[in-house]
């Protein structure tokens, strides 16, 4: 199924989550995925909003996350931006999976989650991360 895409223009409150997760959950539902892989989806777009809000704008919750969702036949993309600070991919630090505490997982489950993640500044000087998954 195609729909036309998706925008959405929240405040970065923690608070605000929820309501992409239901956009998220509602578009979920009209692909033919699992309610598992469905699920993953959902928490991965949770995870990157999550990581907005606490490492791009440092708990300010008066600042904007702007998504775009596509859902075409084969392809599901995901585009989140905002005006935060730049995210520099070097600086996360892997660690081993079995080492887990709470906190520092949300990249890694976006990149095992999803197909294709980038990240990128725009020329506006937005911070962008786009994230894809291919719809069997």
């Amino acid at each position: 199924m195609k729909l036309n895409p998706i925008h959405l223009s929240i405040t970065s409150h923690p608070e605000n989550l929820k309501h992409i997760r239901k956009v998220m959950k509602d578009i979920m539902s009209k692909t033919r995925l699992s309610k598992e892989d469905s699920g993953c989806i959902i928490l991965a777009v949770d995870e990157a909003c999550s990581n907005i809000i606490k490492h791009s704008y440092k708990n300010d919750y008066n600042q904007k996350i702007d998504l775009t969702i596509k859902l075409e036949k084969t392809l599901l993309t995901i585009s989140i931006t905002d005006t935060g600070i730049r995210f520099d991919k070097n600086s996360i630090k892997t660690r081993n999976i079995d080492e887990i505490k709470p906190g520092g997982l949300g990249t890694y489950i976006i990149n095992q989650v999803m197909d294709r993640v980038e990240h990128n500044c725009t020329a506006k000087g937005l911070n962008r991360i786009k994230m894809m998954k291919k719809l069997k």
